[in-house]
Parts: C-alpha cells; structure tokens; sequence
C-alpha cells in the first residue's frame, strides 16, 4: 500500500497536483512504456494514494490522454514562440518540422513512439478535442479566414495523423523534408480561403 506523502496537502490548486501526477507518469511510461504503467505504477511514482489519483484521473484512458494534450500544449508554445510572418505553406512546413524535433528530441515523448507504445498515441491520435483544437489553431495563425469549422477540424484531424505516421516510421530526414513540403502541407492547405493580410 503506497502511504501518502504529507507534501500532498500543498497542493490547494488542481493543476498543480495533476502536474506532479503526470510528471510521474511520464517516468513510468520512460522505465515500463505506456500500456505497461498502470495506475498503481503511478501513484507511487507521485507519492500518492490510489484514492488521490482517482480524484485526478478517474482511468488511465483519462491519465494518458491528459499526458499528451499537456505535452501538445507545451510544444505548441515552443512553436508559436518563434512565430514568422512568412508565406502559409512555408510557416505550416517549419511548424511541422519543429513539432516533430520537439516529440523526439523529449525522451518522455519519444517513448510514446516506440513499437511497444505505438498502439496507445495511434489510438490517441483520433480521441483528443485539445489537439484538434490546436491543429486548428495553427491552420487560424497561417492566415486561414474563419469559415467552415468542420472542414478545419478535419484537416486538423489529417495534421495530427500525419504528424503521428511521421514519428511512428520515421524515415531520414531529407525524404521527411519532401515529404511535408510536396504532399502533406500542399493537400492540407488546398482551398483554403487564405487573408490577403496574412499572405503579404
């Protein structure tokens, strides 16, 4: 039975404690992969109660996918930090490309690509509200008038499955390179009403 740390009651905010669980969930999912970290695995990583850890995460369906949408929030700021105002394809290409060097370059998330791994982000990758969000997000920075939100969201969805095919079979880096440039971010881009302003 793992007995709670007196450094719990610190927590007065929820998003401090759900930090420090996902934090330790990251080093579970590094030392025995992701399906193999159960949630037992976790609350003594956090040094916490099963109990505590229910009131944060009430699966670890919920624990996963929190863990990834953190995780896209964070490197979603790195990116939006160097922001350009360059021509739309050549801004969603340089996205593309510092997204996925900030998945592999975190020894927390490059896990996640690993073959023993590989079925959770896959599964993931069409269940997340946050990270269609922020592919639509960057698509609404490229300069894209507001318009049919539906279609967005489907382009957003085609984003994220892409970016997780790329980390799955990764292949070297010039071919990744033409890759994006000449199919993906040309077919994600298509008819799409960009602003005049934007494109300048």
């Amino acid at each position: 039975m793992v007995r709670m740390s007196h450094s719990w009651m610190r927590y007065d905010h929820a998003e401090e404690g759900a930090d420090r669980i996902l934090d330790a969930a990251g080093a579970g999912f590094a030392a025995k992969g992701v399906d193999g970290t159960t949630m037992i695995d976790v609350a003594r990583l956090a040094g916490c109660s099963r109990a505590t850890l229910y009131r944060y995460f009430t699966t670890r369906a919920d624990l996963q996918l929190a863990y990834v949408n953190r995780a896209a929030l964070r490197i979603a700021a790195d990116i939006r930090g160097g922001t350009r105002r360059s021509e739309p394809a050549a801004e969603l290409t340089r996205r593309i490309r510092l997204g996925l060097a900030g998945v592999r370059s975190d020894p927390l998330l490059a896990v996640w690509f690993e073959p023993r791994n590989l079925a959770v982000p896959v599964a993931l990758s069409g269940d997340s509200e946050v990270l269609a969000a922020l592919a639509i997000g960057f698509f609404a920075e490229l300069g894209v008038v507001p318009g049919d939100h539906d279609d967005l969201a489907r382009r957003g969805g085609w984003l994220l499955r892409s970016i997780v095919s790329m980390l799955a079979m990764p292949a070297d880096a010039a071919t990744e390179a033409d890759a994006i440039s000449r199919f993906i971010v040309p077919a994600l881009l298509a008819e799409l009403p960009l602003s005049q302003e934007r494109t300048r």
